[in-house]
C-alpha cells in the first residue's frame, strides 16, 4: 500500500488483534515470585487493557486462573518480546516514540521467574484494571456485505481489491482525529484504507470523479463497489488519505489539535484489500466497519503520506526485484521531499507517525531523513511481525523540507523462494512502504 504522499499501495496477508498498551511497572522480588504480587501488576499496567473480559485479546489476563492456564505461552511470548507487540526501536538509538509498552528487562525475568516456579498464586489482591481502548464519539461507516473473488495474475494472483463509495457521516464540515476499523470477516481483510475525494474535482481524462467513479461502477453493476488497485480507483484524484488500518493496529487518534478536514460535499472511498490465499477463504463474506472521530477545528491541518519505491518499480519497463534464496536481502529507496509532494509554498512539515509496512517475508524496516550525505536515523524496525502494525508517534518529530532526502532499507527473508520475488499489491508480493503522517505548518 502506498500512502501519503504517494498512495498507490497496499497491504497483505491476514490479521490479528489490535495492540494494547499501558504504563510502566517495574518488579523487583526478594522471595517467591507470585502472581498477585508480582506478575499481576506487569500485567495490569502492560497487557490487561487488551487481555480482559470483553477485550480483543484472546483471553484474560486479570485473574490468576486464566494467566495460570496460558503461563507457559506467557512466558515464551514475553522473553521474545513479541507481547506486548511493539517493535520500533526505543533505546535513543533510533529517535524516541511514544506509548512504548514492552517490557523490561526486569520484568521479563520477572514473569519467567514465576513460570519456572511453577506459578504459585500468592495473596489474593484487588487491581485497577485499565480501561478497555474506546474511540470517544466515534460514527459508524460500514461497507456492504461482499464476497470477495481473487482476480489472478502475477501482481495479485489471490486478492481483490475494492472500492466503497459514501457520503460523508458528518452533518457539518468537520476535521477526522481518528479511527478504528473492525473487519466483518478478519481472516481476509489485508487492510483497509479510506480516501477523500472531491466529486467535482478534474480526475484522469479531463472527466470529473464522479463521473469516473459511475463509470467504474457501471463496469460491474451485479456487485457493489468497484476495483481499484491502489488508489480509489483507475482515473480518480484523491485529496487525501485519511485512514490507513492494517492488521494489528487498533485504534488511531492522530496527536493533539491535528486532524484532516472532510467537508460534507465530498466523498469517502473506503478501499479493501481482500487476502484469499488461504483455500479455506472461498466463499467468505465481509462487512467491515470503519470507526471515524471528528471534531469542529484543529490547530494543524495532517497528510498521509505513502512512498513505496519498490512497488513503484513496476512503472519501470524492468521492475525491481527480490533475489530469491536469501535468509536476508535488503531493499533501499530514497526519495527527495519534493519528490513526495512538498513545496509549492510548504517549506516544511513535521512528521508525527510512521507506520512501516511489509509482507510476509519482512523482517525489519530502517528508515532515515536528512540533507544528502548527511542522512540521520529517523526509526528502526525490528522483528517485523505482518500481524501487528500500529504508527508508532514521535516524541520529538523530525523535519521534512522538499531538499530532505528520505531513505528507506526493507530487509526480507527470500530462502523460501526460487524466483525473483515481484513486488505488487499481492499478498504473495511484496512492499517496502512507510505511512508517513505528516503535520503542515500552521495556517
Amino acid at each position: 500500500m502506498v500512502r501519503v504522499g504517494v498512495i498507490s499501495v497496499v497491504f497483505g496477508l491476514t490479521l490479528g488483534v489490535a495492540a494494547c498498551g499501558g504504563g510502566g511497572g517495574t518488579q523487583t522480588t526478594t522471595g517467591a515470585v507470585t502472581f498477585w504480587q508480582d506478575v499481576a501488576p506487569i500485567y495490569n499496567s502492560k497487557c490487561v487493557r487488551c487481555h480482559q473480559e470483553g477485550g480483543i485479546a484472546p483471553f484474560p489476563l486479570d485473574n490468576y486462573a486464566d494467566a495460570q492456564a496460558h503461563a507457559a505461552l506467557e512466558k515464551s511470548r514475553t522473553a521474545a518480546g513479541t507481547m506486548p507487540p511493539y517493535f520500533m526501536v526505543n533505546d535513543g538509538s533510533c529517535q524516541s516514540f511514544q506509548d512504548d509498552v514492552s517490557l523490561t528487562a526486569v520484568q521479563k525475568s520477572t514473569i519467567a521467574a514465576w513460570v519456572d516456579s511453577a506459578t504459585p498464586e500468592g495473596t489474593p489482591a484487588t487491581l485497577t484494571l485499565p480501561p478497555e481502548p474506546a474511540l470517544a464519539n466515534a460514527v459508524d461507516v460500514a461497507t456492504p456485505l461482499f464476497t470477495p473473488v481473487a482476480q489472478g495474475g502475477q501482481l495479485a494472483e489471490f486478492d481483490e481489491y475494492r472500492c466503497f463509495l459514501f457520503d460523508p457521516p458528518n452533518a457539518a464540515d468537520a476535521f477526522l482525529t481518528g479511527y478504528a476499523v473492525t473487519p466483518g470477516e478478519a481472516s481476509i481483510v489485508h487492510h483497509v484504507l479510506a480516501f477523500i475525494v472531491d466529486p467535482l474535482a478534474t480526475g484522469q481524462g479531463g472527466l470529473t470523479n464522479a463521473a469516473i467513479m459511475q463509470s467504474l461502477h457501471d463496469a460491474s453493476p451485479d456487485r457493489p463497489g468497484w476495483p481499484c488497485f491502489g488508489g480509489a480507483g483507475d482515473g480518480v484524484a484523491e485529496s487525501g488519505l485519511p485512514v490507513a488500518w492494517a492488521p494489528g493496529q487498533g485504534i488511531v487518534e492522530y496527536p493533539a489539535g491535528m486532524g484532516v478536514p472532510l467537508k460534507t460535499t465530498d466523498k469517502l472511498v473506503i478501499q479493501i484489500h481482500y487476502n484469499l490465499a488461504d483455500p479455506a477463504s472461498a466463499g467468505k463474506s465481509d462487512s467491515t466497519t470503519v470507526h471515524l472521530q471528528f471534531a469542529n477545528s484543529v490547530n494543524r491541518q495532517l497528510a498521509f503520506l505513502l512512498p513505496d519505491g519498490l512497488l513503484e518499480s513496476l512503472s519501470n519497463a524492468t521492475p525491481d526485484t527480490l533475489p530469491p534464496g536469501q535468509a536476508d536481502t535488503a531493499y533501499t529507496w530514497t526519495r527527495t521531499g519534493r519528490d513526495l509532494g512538498l513545496g509549492g509554498g510548504i517549506p516544511s512539515v513535521d512528521l508525527v507517525g510512521v507506520m512501516p509496512h511489509m509482507h510476509g517475508r519482512g523482517l525489519r524496516q530502517t528508515m532515515r531523513i536528512g540533507p544528502a550525505g548527511a542522512l540521520a536515523c529517523a526509526s528502526h524496525l525490528e522483528g517485523w511481525d505482518f500481524h501487528w502494525q500500529e504508527f508508532y508517534f514521535y516524541k520529538t518529530p523530525p523535519a521534512i523540507t522538499p531538499n530532505s532526502e528520505v531513505q528507506v532499507t526493507c530487509e526480507y527473508d527470500t530462502s523460501a523462494d526460487t524466483a525473483p520475488v515481484l513486488p505488487g499489491w499481492g499478498t504473495r508480493n511484496e512492499m517496502c512502504l512507510t505511512v508517513l503522517m505528516v503535520a503542515l505548518p500552521p495556517g
